[in-house]
């Protein structure tokens, strides 16, 4: 059987300690018909030799390298730029297990769909944890089936907010060039959300394929005032966008996915405002400001309207939104403060909404 070109997009900045295992795990993969697009980020460590040299010894391996422009601009680049006929991504602090591609292309061609998205284990420190699996056999979904079926996928959990773990189509990437390429966070939900769009079907395997490293020197992770401020209103863009979906993907909510997506919104607000508060040197009325000034913004403000019209955000249970936000966010000790701003933006929404009955 012919084997098509994949091409996998390995996006690497600053990871010296981490690119020759990532690399080594794409470059020793059962699937060999590759083609390896490296693209250097603006890199000023020694990933950049360390990348040559694993050029030199393997002609698959294809090297991009330019100024610092972020992950959104790079995964943009990396899908002009491949010639295969698939597409993955892996980032280039994390690693695959060596039947990764094998296994998800083989998927790919048996059940007919245009993407395959495993599930994954997560490095914390030494040892590999993997976390509860909401799938334990194979789920092949169809557009005809998305309502509800995907949606409560993408609505209600965090699994397809990561673009990793997925063998794409390429064609099906075609909407990707529209998504804001200076989005530093939660860029991978605004491209899967462009991708998503134009898929006919995808396969949910359980096969945990994909090593993510908890890695707390990346954008992510910095705490910088600058960064923080960039990444609330990357968040409020891409949640807009994943409020608006709803319209885009030509569904009635029945479910309320648009309150679905404005919770998730808050609840991404509350923990970088408290990290704003403990990190940024706001003091008490500067912060609250601030949030205002966030909550007064056109997008955000139309998100929390209709919260404030559709659904009580107090009822957790049945947005199906409790375990991992509530334990993670306002119920651990060390992050008890986020229960006040929560309650801040809560009645803030309330005040919305008797200004618009007015």
């Amino acid at each position: 059987m012919k084997q098509e070109l994949i091409s996998i997009i390995v996006l690497a900045y600053n990871t010296e300690q981490y690119i020759k295992e990532c690399l080594e795990s794409i470059c020793k993969q059962t699937y060999q018909n590759l083609e390896i697009l490296i693209i250097l980020d603006g890199c000023t460590d020694k990933t950049k030799s360390i990348i040559q040299r694993f050029a030199k010894k393997d002609d698959r391996i294809c090297v991009l390298s330019h100024e610092n422009k972020g992950t959104c601009f790079c995964r943009i680049e990396g899908y002009e730029n491949a010639k295969g006929k698939y597409i993955m991504y892996v980032d280039s602090d994390d690693w695959i297990e060596r039947d990764m591609v094998e296994i998800m292309y083989q998927n790919l061609l048996e059940y007919k769909v245009d993407i395959v998205h495993c599930q994954y284990k997560k490095l914390k420190g030494k040892e590999i944890k993997i976390p509860k699996n909401i799938l334990n056999r194979n789920v092949k979904m169809t557009v005809e089936e998305f309502e509800p079926q995907f949606f409560d996928l993408l609505y209600h959990t965090n699994n397809c907010n990561s673009i990793c773990r997925q063998l794409i189509c390429k064609k099906t990437m075609c909407k990707i060039t529209s998504v804001n390429s200076t989005l530093l966070y939660n860029e991978d939900l605004a491209c899967n959300l462009a991708i998503y769009k134009e898929m006919k079907s995808i396969l949910f395997i359980p096969d945990e394929l994909y090593v993510y490293r908890k890695n707390m020197d990346g954008i992510t992770k910095s705490m910088d005032i600058e960064i923080l401020r960039k990444k609330i209103n990357d968040m409020c863009q891409v949640h807009y966008a994943l409020y608006n979906a709803i319209t885009d993907f030509g569904i009635k909510d029945k479910k309320h996915y648009k309150g679905l997506a404005t919770i998730k919104m808050l609840y991404q607000l509350t923990y970088l405002f408290y990290q704003l508060r403990k990190n940024g040197g706001y003091n008490k009325y500067e912060l609250i400001a601030y949030m205002e000034s966030i909550c007064n913004q056109k997008e955000v403000k139309e998100m929390l309207s209709y919260l404030c019209r559709n659904q009580d955000p107090v009822s957790l249970k049945e947005m199906g939104l409790t375990t991992y936000h509530t334990s993670t966010y306002l119920l651990n000790e060390k992050y008890k403060e986020l229960y006040y701003y929560y309650r801040w933006l809560y009645s803030a929404m309330l005040f919305l909404e008797r200004k618009l009955e007015k």
